[in-house]
């Protein structure tokens, strides 16, 4: 056993992509670790023999991450470039998909498909009939309706085009995606019998952009969530149903009068659908699950008593890929929810019985089911990710990190609660330094999560890991804002600065109080995103504080409103206001108000290609430190996005790591 070390994350393994065999022999899933380059990953398929309880590796190209099962026979389709040549005209330009077949008996994938579109989401109907939705550009002819000849030159009028950008949509870019206002999303079912494509969802109208599909249990129609493509985003949406053998659509849900994030066809004459009018909490209120019964277009909402939210928030650095946290199966939705600290697995049926399936400290990322048993993806007992049974209980069934599990000492949180002001529960947690010695003083970081609606939790995360390591404490909590407690706890509109500083500080006050360890002139602050903002506001309203790193951080509200990917519609949701008629609300909350007050050196971290909290964030702070002759140093990580310290190239998460230890040690 020894220390973590910052190098460990290369080590561990990343699971996604959990999927079982229609006969429920065989449950697949994809694992992901950093590659020897250190510029990616590499993802290969495992399976687990549900039988023989054991597991075996069938892939080893490295480019297995999407993949589903046969709806009859226990054969894996793999969505994966490995030719050469596909992978080159991919380079140059042109659309193209390839779905690898693998049979479990045969151990070798091969080709069975080659589709012109660059698919993102992809069904079987039957053996021969797919379903997938594409991205298309509004500004020309969809590409697979073009020859040879005429791709040849679609491609070469894009490579003319690079030089400049003509924009005429709202939202104009996403994070991790580029520029995307003409982009629209279609539906598209391929047949293999005549290898032909054919668009589907024009049928509902041709400016229909497609946000997520779902195919019913018999395998004849399509739910689609879709929105319209306009000049700017509604964050309204609808749901219609497409019968799939007469190409018609059969119900349409238009009243835009809710946020809806899932649909799924319960029986010939229901929706259940997961949404939320979002008029009382704004755009974060927790969804709630409905019924949509065709007939009378009425809805029933079958979880009223509830305030959960719908989804995993509990927030880690080992997570690299996502799937989907709710599921429709045999006339159950089953979901993930966060609750508390923790996310777990419920299930609810169409008249809304609520039932909570695991209830354990932690968090569970994806979910399967088979006839006796579910199995998940999880993280407990401050372990990276492993694939767990449950049926009477919880049981592990996968080794893939037993590496970081055998090797390394790691440090359990101690949990500890307070009471705010307003008699809120404030939950904290501090994690002690490697080899802790109680005569001993030791420095402290508070690490601050980002959201704000995201939880912090008793998982394991890598950079509190690697500061413990190295001779910190660690403190993080879960300030008002935050998930996991209702609409009330988490609605920080118009507050932001206010009551989540105060818990924070209230948190790190109580922790001096009752820890004598802890040095109070050797501390540090560091966050991401909405962490960022905090650190940011911080630094600017306190100078008690050695030193500070801000990541991928928010410094303005005014500008944050008119560059991001969100900024037009989150900005003034969550400040309850805007730029010109309540600019003085979105400046006093603003943390670059309080740049001129600013003592802490800090170290400011941004990603050049960062949607989210575009990089002009970072360069109004650096700019106010340097012109106030304040210590400061500014990292900029290029071809990287908001999501670099969880998805981010290998490297770059690790120099990331580094950079901001080094700056807190410069300071000891």
């Amino acid at each position: 056993m020894g220390r973590i070390k910052k190098n460990d994350l290369l080590k561990i393994k990343f699971l996604s992509n959990l999927c079982i065999s229609k006969d429920n022999n065989y449950l697949a899933v994809s694992v992901s670790q950093s590659e020897k380059e250190l510029k990616e990953y590499e993802s290969n398929i495992f399976i687990y023999n549900v039988k023989e309880d054991s597991w075996n590796q069938y892939t080893s190209s490295g480019k297995d991450k999407n993949f589903f099962w046969d709806n009859e026979s226990p054969i894996l389709y793999l969505n994966t470039l490995r030719d050469i040549k596909d992978i080159e005209k991919k380079k140059e330009g042109f659309e193209i998909t390839t779905i690898y077949q693998l049979e479990m008996s045969k151990g070798e994938a091969i080709k069975k498909i080659t589709i012109p579109k660059n698919i993102k989401k992809i069904r079987q109907i039957s053996k021969e009939i797919f379903i997938f939705s594409a991205d298309c550009s509004m500004n020309s002819k969809d590409f697979y309706l073009l020859s040879d000849e005429e791709q040849e030159i679609e491609i070469k009028k894009k490579k003319q085009t690079q030089g400049y950008e003509i924009i005429e949509n709202l939202p104009f870019w996403e994070n991790g995606s580029g520029y995307t206002h003409n982009i629209i999303t279609k539906l598209y079912l391929y047949d293999g019998s005549s290898n032909k494509v054919k668009e589907i969802s024009d049928i509902i109208g041709e400016d229909v952009d497609i946000y997520d599909f779902q195919v019913n249990s018999n395998l004849s129609k399509a739910v689609i969530i879709y929105g319209h493509k306009s000049s700017k985003m509604s964050l309204l949406n609808s749901v219609a149903i497409i019968d799939l053998q007469n190409k018609k659509v059969v119900f349409n849900y238009d009243k835009l009068d809710y946020n809806i994030s899932n649909a799924f066809l319960f029986d010939d004459n229901n929706l259940m659908v997961c949404a939320t009018d979002m008029k009382k909490y704004g755009i974060n209120e927790n969804p709630k699950f409905y019924k949509i019964n065709m007939q009378s277009n009425e809805l029933e909402c079958l979880s009223s008593q509830i305030d959960l939210s719908i989804g995993n928030t509990v927030g880690t650095d080992i997570r690299l890929y996502s799937s989907d946290t709710v599921k429709m199966i045999n006339n159950k939705l089953y979901f993930i929810a966060t609750q508390g600290y923790s996310s777990n697995l419920y299930e609810i049926d169409n008249k809304g019985n609520i039932k909570k399936i695991t209830d354990s400290i932690g968090s569970v990322d994806e979910f399967e089911l088979s006839k006796e048993d579910f199995f998940f993806i999880a993280l407990r007992n401050m372990m990276p990710q492993e694939v767990y049974k449950f049926s009477k209980n919880e049981e592990r069934i996968s080794n893939f990190n037993e590496y970081v599990a055998n090797k390394r000492d790691i440090i359990f949180p101690n949990h500890f609660t307070i009471t705010d002001l307003e008699n809120n529960t404030i939950d904290y947690w501090l994690l002690k330094p490697y080899k802790f010695k109680k005569e001993k003083k030791y420095p402290l970081i508070v690490d601050i999560h980002g959201g704000p609606k995201t939880v912090y939790g008793e998982v394991y995360y890598h950079e509190m890991q690697y500061w413990a390591s190295e001779g910190f404490a660690v403190l993080y909590c879960n300030p008002r804002g935050s998930d996991g407690k209702g609409n009330e706890f988490a609605d920080i509109r118009g507050k932001y600065g206010s009551v989540d500083y105060e818990n924070i500080i209230l948190c790190l006050e109580e922790a001096i109080k009752s820890n004598e360890f802890i040095d109070t002139d050797r501390m540090f602050v560091t966050g991401g995103s909405y962490g960022g903002f905090m650190t940011n506001w911080i630094i600017g309203n306190t100078n008690r504080f050695k030193a500070a790193a801000t990541q991928r951080s928010i410094s303005n509200w005014i500008s944050m409103y008119g560059t991001t990917d969100i900024g037009y519609y989150f900005a003034t949701d969550q400040m309850l206001s805007d730029p010109w008629n309540s600019y003085d609300k979105m400046w006093s909350h603003s943390p670059m108000k309080y740049y001129n007050n600013i003592k802490t050196p800090t170290l400011i971290i941004h990603s050049e290609q960062d949607y989210r909290c575009w990089l002009v964030e970072a360069l109004q702070l650096f700019t106010s430190l340097k012109y106030n002759n304040i210590e400061s140093k500014m990292i900029i990580f290029k071809n990287e996005n908001h999501e670099i310290t969880r998805s981010g190239h290998p490297d770059n998460r690790i120099k990331n790591l580094e950079e901001i230890t080094s700056w807190f040690k410069n300071y000891l």
